[in-house]
């Protein structure tokens, strides 16, 4: 047994001691069963070389399934050929996939498999509408977050973009707080019930600063969405520092959110887990939450100090840091997500 599995075993333990049992995680809430594997989606080289996928070998020890190698391949899109920040989320026998194809650009990609393996034709998803006014349309579509609706039943793509309106409103809510920036983000949301179409995007959230990386999971406990977001701003503003996860609560209809102020930081720079003086090493970003073990897992990155990281909550608000979490070397940033056992085998079998 590792130590972090230890820890959590003893978290509970502590949980079911001395508070309420946990609430059972709900049906949008991706969670294990007898025959499902926890897995994690992870990019190298940029976004070149393909969606990796990693496993958990032994308790937090996360290792490269498929010998290493790519499950998926960029597209030859002209412009757009990266896979970074890869979201895969499986239900009803059916893997989909969202990613970022470019730093800059008004598309991200959408593919869907059986086997992880094998792949549809990659979709370039554009969700403005090429009709709206030059101001209101997208500079970048970064880290597009895959979600299903069990209210709507439906899926749901989150994503952060810049749009020239918004980067030049003045406002000082840049990632520079000067209104020198280049990026300016606001989270923004795309349905789809089939893949095949997607409604125009629609702001999504936005409390007066920059900001990207959402995920979220339904906390049926207290009937709201939590939604664990980054924000962009540097990290050394007078005015809410940054490069730090914050959580912030809506209710079941995202069509209708209102938010909840967002928390102090619950990861990253200016947090209890601040793992590094400096505050460029200790930001965090390229989050995923699931449920398991009764648990809330939260995985982060921070690229520019000790990589992907885990942690583990009852609450949302207080975390335990699983320091001897491992994962494949010059991973970054992706998702975790359950998948069939008998197919996460083959993977492991193919070589």
């Amino acid at each position: 047994m590792s130590f972090g599995t230890f820890l959590v075993l003893g978290f509970l333990l502590a949980g079911s001691l001395f508070a309420a049992p946990a609430a059972e995680p709900p049906s949008a809430v991706a969670r294990p069963g007898d025959k499902e594997v926890l897995l994690y989606t992870y990019f190298m080289d940029g976004g070149k070389s393909g969606v990796h996928l990693a496993t958990a070998a032994e308790g937090n020890r996360f290792e490269p399934l498929h010998d290493g190698k790519p499950i998926f391949l960029p597209p030859d899109w002209p412009g757009q050929n990266l896979t970074r920040d890869a979201s895969i989320l499986y239900r009803d026998g059916v893997f989909r996939m969202v990613w970022t194809s470019e730093w800059t650009g008004r598309v991200f990609g959408y593919t869907e498999s059986t086997d992880l393996l094998n792949w549809s034709a990659p979709v370039m998803v554009r969700p403005f509408p090429a009709e709206l006014d030059r101001a209101d349309q997208p500079n970048n579509v970064w880290a597009p977050e895959l979600h299903y609706d069990p209210f709507k039943k439906d899926f749901f793509i989150i994503f952060a973009s810049t749009t020239p309106r918004e980067r030049n409103d003045g406002d000082g809510s840049d990632n520079g707080g000067k209104n020198q920036t280049s990026y300016d983000n606001r989270l923004y949301i795309t349905r789809t019930a089939d893949g095949k179409t997607f409604s125009p995007a629609r702001l999504f959230f936005s409390q007066g600063f920059s900001c990207i990386d959402a995920v979220l999971q339904f906390d049926e406990s207290i009937n709201l969405w939590a939604m664990i977001v980054k924000v962009s701003r540097n990290p050394d503003l007078a005015w809410l520092p940054g490069r730090n996860l914050v959580v912030t609560y809506t209710g079941p209809d995202l069509d209708h959110p209102d938010f909840s102020p967002v928390s102090a930081p619950i990861i990253g720079t200016h947090s209890p887990i601040q793992r590094n003086p400096d505050l460029l090493k200790s930001m965090a970003e390229g989050q995923s939450l699931v449920r398991k073990d009764g648990l809330w897992w939260l995985f982060w990155d921070e690229p520019a100090g000790g990589g992907i990281q885990l942690g583990v909550s009852r609450d949302l608000k207080t975390w335990m840091h699983l320091t001897d979490a491992t994962f494949p070397p010059k991973a970054q940033h992706g998702t975790a997500f359950f998948a069939p056992a008998a197919i996460v085998e083959k993977l492991r079998d193919r070589r």
